[in-house]
């Protein structure tokens, strides 16, 4: 081998050296953060269908009745669900706070229904008369009369939230327990315990408020599979709304044919008085949580007052 394809000794030194700088200019260019394991926290959990069901069909049935108190509502959506740490949600609540705090009787556990403070005075102005949007709000504590405001709006949301709640889970009561007004005591166990957050927005001629539901995880940790599961999944939904539909109790009456009288005989009625229908009665309606069903015929049955069933009325409702 010819000699001059040997480095000299100097030469190999002057590499050696350049190699060690690049190396360490290499070094020097990386940059990283160290690993902060809480941020696994904010990883959102698989989607829970079967809670979105219930937060959809809970904001159809209420906004049907909170219209009736807040006239011109326009609508009330999912914004958004998400999960995150109990200690960045309690950062979100401003002051003054309305927080009801919800038993959820069979998981032995809690849920936080939060009004958005803007929103509130702005049903407030509603109901006195004032346009939808909210007056100024410096920090004060709610008045009597405004506390009663709240505290009915509260009524109608939990007693809709708790129907849609059990119409899809039959999993305890939701029961409303009191109104907090210090966000900070929400934080009962962790400042980094999980809450599932769920963000309504209220629409009212042109205001956007807010309503805020948190879900702590260790409440809905018993039922979270099911949380997730689907109808389709689920292989026996359709025996559950059977079993639901044919345990339900309906009102039964059997009613005479209508007759007239005028007003001044139904004035001189007194106890003890005798009406006398019009013709004889030989067939009378039945009707089912007060929907005409049946044709029957009176009579007894083991010494008891009975109406035999004689024939169907026909009624469009009931699919030919």
């Amino acid at each position: 081998m010819a000699e001059e394809e040997f480095l000299s000794q100097e030469e190999i030194d002057l590499l050696l050296k350049s190699l060690g700088k690049e190396e360490e200019t290499e070094k020097e260019g990386v940059k990283y953060e160290p690993f902060n394991i809480e941020e696994l926290e904010k990883i959102s959990p698989t989607r829970m269908v079967k809670l979105e069901q219930i937060i959809n069909r809970w904001i159809a049935s209420v906004t049907g009745e909170l219209r009736g108190l807040i006239f011109n509502l326009d609508t009330i959506s999912i914004n958004d669900i998400k999960t995150e740490k109990i200690s960045d949600f309690v950062l979100k609540i401003p002051l003054p706070s309305a927080i009801a705090v919800l038993q959820v009787e069979a998981l032995n556990g809690r849920m936080y229904l939060v009004l958005d403070t803007r929103l509130i005075y702005t049903i407030i102005s509603i109901i006195f008369g004032g346009p939808a949007q909210p007056y100024k709000v410096e920090g004060k504590s709610f008045t009597k009369v405004e506390m009663k405001i709240i505290s009915g709006v509260i009524d109608i949301l939990v007693k809709h939230l708790d129907i849609a709640w059990r119409e899809f889970l039959r999993e305890g009561e939701i029961n409303f327990a009191g109104i907090e007004d210090n966000p900070r005591r929400l934080i009962t166990v962790s400042r980094n315990e999980i809450v599932v957050v769920v963000t309504l927005e209220v629409e009212i001629e042109g205001f956007k408020g807010n309503i805020y539901l948190a879900i702590p995880m260790k409440t809905i940790e018993p039922i979270k599979e099911l949380l997730r599961t689907t109808e389709s999944e689920s292989g026996n939904f359709k025996e559950i709304i059977l079993a639901n539909l044919f345990t339900t109790q309906v009102s039964i009456e059997a009613s005479f044919p209508p007759f007239i009288m005028n007003v001044r005989k139904v004035l001189e009625l007194k106890e003890g008085d005798f009406i006398s229908l019009n013709r004889k009665v030989s067939e009378v309606i039945i009707k089912v949580a007060g929907v005409p069903f049946f044709k029957g015929i009176l009579g007894e049955s083991s010494g008891r007052k009975a109406v035999k069933i004689k024939s169907y009325i026909d009624q469009p409702f009931r699919g030919g």
